[in-house]
């Protein structure tokens, strides 16, 4: 299968990054994404899920906005956070691995490498941004010593709000007409 083709070109916002602040509250990686850009990571990840050998698909990230990180609200949105360029999502469909799930800290591009039914939660997932759902995490290693790695939360998207964004430009003053 080209996943190329069938996936198309990615359009709208994917945000992608981990938090350097307040780790302890806020662990592993973080991703949003606009309703365009849910929507294009979702045709590459179901592209994924159908393939029948391992292959991988790399999106560039955007870097969260402040609307972005008032979301999960860590620090009021002011705490350090880093983001890699790109997120290569690396399916493995050996059944043997239905429960794979690899993702390393501050690798840029990020990598995560997953199992069937991890693919089949990340897209669950990222159905539930796309309807506003968010504030839980998948993945990860639910605490085990042994195989520490990092878990993904998902947060809701919410519409810029242009003075948050850019506090530097005047509000436009309204007249009557």
């Amino acid at each position: 299968m080209n996943l190329r083709s069938s996936a198309g070109k990615r359009r709208g916002a994917i945000f992608l990054w981990r938090y350097r602040d307040n780790a302890r509250n806020y662990p592993g990686w973080n991703l949003s994404a606009d309703a365009s850009g849910a929507c294009s990571l979702l045709r590459r990840l179901r592209a994924l899920a159908q393939s029948s050998r391992g292959t991988s698909r790399t999106v560039n990230v955007d870097v969260p906005t402040l609307t972005v990180l008032r979301v999960p609200n860590n620090e009021g949105g002011k705490a350090r956070w880093w983001a890699p360029s790109r997120w290569r999502v690396a399916f493995q469909p050996d059944p043997e691995q239905r429960d794979l799930w690899k993702f390393p800290d501050d690798e840029d591009p990020a990598v995560l490498t997953l199992g069937r039914d991890r693919l089949a939660d990340l897209i669950k997932g990222v159905e539930a941004i796309t309807h506003g759902g968010g504030d839980y995490s998948i993945g990860g290693s639910a605490g085990d010593p042994s195989r520490p790695q990092a878990e993904l939360w998902l947060w809701w998207y919410l519409p810029p709000n242009k003075p948050l964004e850019r506090t530097d430009v005047p509000p436009k003053k309204w007249t009557r007409g």
